[in-house]
């Protein structure tokens, strides 16, 4: 057991000085750490872990050096347990530490992201009627997001303040909306992206896209809430069957069952 927590500390050591060593400058580029470089190669499933907001290389490398420090710490903490109390317990206990300290900050990250997408779905849904009398007052598009990006400090007006510094670049609307779908892929974010690609092409009135867009949006809501409803009696039938039931047997049939015993010789 001394073995195996001496090993779990050489390896922490290890990750720690290759985590902090720098690699030689190239070509008179800057210095870059290790974790930088592994990033680098680790980029696409983190990426697809975290999302294209939190998929950044500053966030990456904060995840890549979140994901050492854990780890360091878990695994620190789990050699002193074996140390400590050496048995094939803590053993088996330790390595599920080390594992969590490695997957934790994925798992942090990828349920900001989830908190993210969820917050932008519901909040498009009640700014597409707001977006339909903007530009039934004679606003275009861009103003009317604009408007709403300035007064609003949430996860849609940063969508929008995206896509409006895009076209600002000189990118289509298309390719804006396109990369905000790609930022957010949620069923409404989708079809807000697609409808307002699809009336740029064909020239529809605006303000009717943007309303059957808005009806649609709430419809689709209320079959989610209905649907997470309907699913509220399975999930209730562990917590009766196993935590209410037998406490109400108890309370029933316990008094019973004692009476019985005292009565019977």
């Amino acid at each position: 057991m001394t073995l195996f927590a001496a090993i779990l500390l050489a390896s922490g050591a290890a990750v720690l000085v290759l985590a902090f060593r720098k690699t030689p400058q190239v070509a008179g580029g800057p210095t870059e750490t290790t974790w930088n470089r592994v990033s680098a190669r680790r980029k696409p499933a983190l990426v697809e872990a975290a999302g294209l907001v939190y998929g950044t290389d500053r966030e990456l490398s904060k995840l890549a050096r979140q994901q050492i420090v854990a780890t360091l710490t878990l695994g620190g903490l789990a050699a002193l347990l074996v140390v400590s109390s050496p048995s094939l317990t803590t053993v088996l206990a330790a390595v599920p530490m080390v594992m969590l300290g490695w997957k934790g900050p994925l798992m942090v990250i990828r349920s900001k992201e989830k908190k993210r997408r969820t917050e932008v779905d519901l909040e498009l849904v009640d700014a597409l009627g707001e977006m339909v009398m903007g530009v039934e007052a004679g606003l275009t598009l861009d103003v009317v997001m604009m408007r709403y990006a300035h007064a609003r400090a949430t996860p849609l007006a940063e969508e929008f303040r995206t896509v409006l510094d895009r076209i600002q670049l000189g990118a289509p609307r298309s390719e804006a909306l396109g990369a905000m779908a790609d930022r957010t892929p949620t069923p409404t974010v989708r079809m807000f992206s697609t409808a307002l690609t699809q009336n740029q092409r064909l020239g529809t009135p605006l303000a009717g896209v943007l309303r059957q867009q808005a009806t649609t949006a709430r419809r689709q809501r209320r079959q989610t809430v209905e649907e997470k409803a309907a699913k509220v009696p399975m999930k209730m039938i562990f917590p009766t069957v196993f935590c209410i039931l037998p406490v109400l047997m108890i309370v029933v049939v316990g008094p019973a069952i004692i009476r019985l015993l005292e009565v019977l010789p």
